[in-house]
């Protein structure tokens, strides 16, 4: 577990996955399929790395498909943390298939308190359940 966020610095982690029938439009790996296991790898990468009272949320992401894949081949993610400003850690994102560079990203995670987070959405939710 870290104890200052700028112990994260060039850390990284690889997820691996094959791409089956449920990833694809018609045939080829979409790209929203593509951003979660980008976005999946990220979150990874910075849970294994904080201790239990935190988490980190996306805060942006961007990802640039590049190249198609087809169902039945493996894409590998890479996730590196390149810069660390307080509590918001930016994430390079790497996504190659067997013949390949397949996407470029970023992912700008902000590492925020649980309980907060969870009373922040229990109270944005409050005025639905006087809906309902």
């Amino acid at each position: 577990m870290v104890k200052n966020f700028n112990e994260l610095m060039n850390k990284s982690l690889t997820l691996q996955k094959d791409v089956s029938s449920k990833d694809t439009y018609d045939g080829l790996l979409s790209t929203a399929a593509l951003t979660k296991l980008m976005l999946d790898t990220a979150w990874a990468l910075l849970d294994k790395e904080l201790h239990d009272g935190v988490t980190s949320v996306c805060s942006m992401v961007q990802v640039n498909h590049e190249e198609p894949t087809v169902a039945g081949e493996t894409v590998t993610v890479e996730a590196t943390v390149k810069k660390v400003e307080e509590n918001k850690i930016f994430i390079a994102l790497k996504a190659v298939d067997e013949t390949g560079v397949i996407s470029h990203g970023l992912n700008e995670r902000l590492i925020v308190d649980r309980v907060n987070l969870k009373k922040l959405a229990e109270q944005r939710s409050a005025v639905l359940k006087t809906i309902l």
